[in-house]
């Protein structure tokens, strides 16, 4: 198998992606059932964590095809103890659900608030691989590191500003009190900028593709430039009327992926005021008003 292929890297990098998705959502879920404790779970990622970080400085230093490979795969790894400390609750910011009637700064304040700590682990975490990998001379795991942390911004500032589709069966019962802070009134005017940023990035790493005159270049920005086109259609599922579940649903829990598709979400939001806190909004942001 040659692994510079271009069809070769945009599966492996698809598997890549789904795989690690569905693995790190079965251990959050089986963790919330209480199949694990939030300590072992935590414990065996940082392990994972600490492997990937191995990794990244292993196809820092190599570069090869299967340094890029190495270093896209150790920055999965070291993404997937931040996903797992996330999705468990075990570092967010404050757990409270958004309080009612919030508006404008108030509610952006209350919601960096409710996700701060995960935010700051990110960028420590970023800026300590930066001074590790900054003068390797294979740096695609640290880029892909840069590339799932900015989609993951942007995500977050859709879903917040506006997206009708943001609230999904696969987000675990641990960070359900962020649900308050979604906005799924309607569609925000910032969507396309968004989404012409993402494109332009992929864009730029396609041309980076087809200019790259090593193999290990070659590899690095298509696996780049195929995870920014899931991170495009991520996006695109947060608003339009199209489930995700269905990509992972071996790893939900029984009672969740067999629930017909747009039943109400098994969780208590309905006692914290989400229809109130939901569609509020600023209108200096293009947010639909109550």
């Amino acid at each position: 198998m040659d692994l510079a292929h271009p069809v070769t890297i945009i599966l492996i990098a698809i598997a890549t992606w789904w795989l690690s998705t569905g693995l790190v959502l079965a251990m959050v879920h089986r963790s919330e059932r209480g199949g694990w404790r939030p300590a072992p779970v935590m414990a065996l990622t940082t392990l994972v964590g600490a492997a990937g970080v191995a990794l990244m400085l292993e196809g820092g230093a190599t570069p090869t095809p299967v340094g890029s490979y190495t270093g896209f795969l150790g920055a999965l790894l070291v993404w997937a103890w931040h996903e797992v400390a996330f999705l468990t609750g075990v570092l967010t910011g404050r757990r409270v659900a958004c309080p009612p009637g919030l508006s404008g700064m108030a509610r952006f304040i209350a919601a960096w608030r409710a996700v701060r700590d995960h935010e700051l682990a990110i960028l420590a975490t970023g800026i300590g691989l930066w001074l590790l990998l900054a003068d390797a001379p294979n740096r695609f795991g640290l880029a892909a590191f840069g590339l799932l942390w900015g989609m993951r911004i942007s995500a977050k500032l859709l879903i917040f500003l506006g997206a009708p589709h943001a609230v999904s069966d696969l987000m675990p019962r641990g960070i359900a009190h962020l649900k308050s802070y979604f906005n799924t009134g309607r569609l925000t005017p910032v969507f396309p900028v968004l989404l012409a940023i993402a494109g332009g990035l992929f864009l730029v790493l396609v041309l980076g593709a087809s200019r790259a005159e090593q193999d290990y270049s070659t590899v690095g920005h298509i696996l780049l430039a195929t995870f920014m086109a899931l991170a495009i259609i991520e996006h695109l599922i947060l608003v339009v009327p199209i489930s995700d579940t269905a990509l992972w649903r071996w790893a939900l829990p029984k009672s969740r992926s067999d629930r017909p598709q747009g039943a109400p979400p098994l969780d208590e939001m309905a006692r914290l005021g989400l229809t109130r806190c939901e569609k509020r909004a600023d209108g200096r942001l293009g947010i639909s008003k109550t």
